[in-house]
């Protein structure tokens, strides 16, 4: 009887109700086998899966309207924080208005580097060893924030301003008794794509925070993309680097820590600062796409000082297969490799490689 009633009620609203509303998201799932060089371990693993809904409406005088939610979650039945933990919203959501002076949006917003970067890491991965999930570290939502991307005034140039507010304005305590480490962010970022060729630049200022009970240093972020995808190919070059505190650093887990003890002896006046390169090949032959990655961390530098065994080396080589327009299987094998001796809850022990290999689906809708 209920059912009945929904659907006569649904039946009778107008059309102008469902009208310029998109429904879209993928499904992607994979098994990953993983050798830390302690343990080994087979995952079934969700891959980011999400769903979401956008749609528009036209305001008169070339203005319009738009507006998006989107939600991650996991097909594996795993609990999750963050993006991927099913909370409605919880990757880019926004409400804005376009026109011939551009576009404003207010959200919960992607940063240049998630929305317009990233070319370079063409995987599907849960573990780090299998993608660049270390080089895109910082492609991501800005909560709080507001962004506006210029008109296309000159084809192919699209350049975008953003700003991302803290929840928190003050240092006060928050639940786990910790002050805020919330950081207020300002971001640039610049595109320029032509018969194939393209380069990106961002960059992106956090202002200060609380790290471990002390106020960190500002973090001044810069990565560059160029390369080239047309006829089939694709060739991609990113460099990035990073100046700031210790919370820079996005391989922590997986190096080396030197002596001078990166996150065991941190101290917030110290000048940090990270290198990272990373180099990605594909090539289309009918339904197959063989592609390769090599990306390289440089030694951490503290203070002007390079501190021995905090780089790594990355190897990611595999192979898609287009079973459709919109589904699409994966396979490929992966490699960190790290030299000397890790920290371990305060005990020195030797680094191992971190190995990985993994079978994909994804299917867009």
């Amino acid at each position: 009887m209920k059912k009945s009633l929904i659907a006569l009620l649904v039946a009778t609203l107008p059309a102008a109700a469902f009208a310029d509303v998109t429904i879209y998201g993928k499904i992607k799932g994979g098994v990953e086998y993983v050798d830390n060089g302690v343990t080994k371990q087979t995952n079934i693993d969700d891959l980011g899966s999400r769903i979401g809904f956008k749609g528009g409406e036209d305001l008169g005088n070339g203005l319009k309207a738009i507006w998006q939610v989107e939600t991650g979650f996991g097909i594996d039945g795993q609990s999750r924080t963050g993006s991927s933990s099913g909370t409605f919203a919880n990757r880019e959501s926004f409400v804005g208005f376009q026109s011939g002076f551009g576009t404003v949006r207010l959200g919960n917003v992607s940063n240049f580097m998630d929305s317009d970067m990233g070319t370079v890491d063409a995987w599907e991965y849960s573990n780090n060893a299998l993608g660049l999930g270390i080089f895109t570290r910082d492609a991501t939502r800005l909560k709080n924030s507001v962004r506006y991307d210029l008109p296309t005034i000159v084809p192919g140039l699209t350049a975008a301003l953003q700003y991302g507010a803290k929840e928190t304005k003050a240092p006060v305590l928050n639940a786990e008794g910790d002050k805020t480490t919330d950081r207020e962010v300002y971001s640039l970022g610049l595109g320029y794509e032509y018969a194939g060729f393209f380069g990106k630049y961002s960059f992106q200022r956090e202002g200060t925070a609380y790290v471990n009970d002390l106020q960190s240093k500002r973090n001044d972020k810069h990565r560059l993309e160029v390369g080239y995808n047309a006829n089939n190919l694709f060739l991609g070059l990113g460099y990035q680097q990073e100046k700031g505190g210790y919370d820079i650093i996005g391989w922590n887990d997986l190096v080396a820590k030197s002596q001078s003890a990166i996150n065991v002896n941190e101290k917030s006046n110290d000048d940090v600062k990270t290198e990272e390169y990373a180099l990605t090949a594909a090539y289309t032959l009918g339904a197959f796409t063989p592609k390769f990655t090599y990306a390289h961390g440089k030694n951490v530098k503290v203070n002007g000082v390079s501190l021995d065994d905090t780089k790594y080396d990355q190897y990611v080589l595999g192979v898609d297969y287009a079973m459709s327009k919109r589904t699409k299987l994966g396979a490929q094998y992966g490699q960190i490799s790290v030299k000397g001796n890790g920290v371990e809850n305060g005990v020195a022990v030797e680094n191992k490689n971190l190995k990985a290999f993994g079978l994909n689906v994804v299917h867009a809708f």
